[in-house]
């Protein structure tokens, strides 16, 4: 009888285990950066773009420049470093070949 109860006892808290482990992988992923909470600054005579950006997670992020060549309107991007928490991301287009066409916060 006690084998039997141990047995149950056993099979419970290898259900319980694999439950907590279930709960803690399907737990709600990290926040994203929020452009609002992002501070720009613009220097359009070399094409550079800077955002200082608050994010209270540890998530990672960067500044991603699109680029429009003037020859051929064609696009590139430029990126700045990965941040991961709070900081700066800075990007640069060519500024004797193209311009800025757009600017955006990539979240990781």
């Amino acid at each position: 009888m006690f084998s039997v109860l141990r047995a149950r006892a056993g099979a419970a808290a290898v259900a319980i285990g694999a439950m907590s482990v279930l709960t803690v992988t399907a737990g709600p992923a990290q926040a994203a950066v929020n452009p609002a909470n992002c501070q720009f600054s613009y220097n359009l005579s070399i094409g550079r773009v800077a955002a200082d950006c608050w994010n209270p997670t540890q998530s990672g992020w960067q500044l991603q420049l699109t680029c429009s060549r003037f020859r051929n309107g064609s696009l590139y991007y430029a990126r700045g470093p990965i941040v991961y928490g709070s900081g700066v991301s800075a990007a640069q287009c060519d500024a004797h070949t193209s311009e800025i066409a757009g600017v955006d916060i990539v979240n990781l």
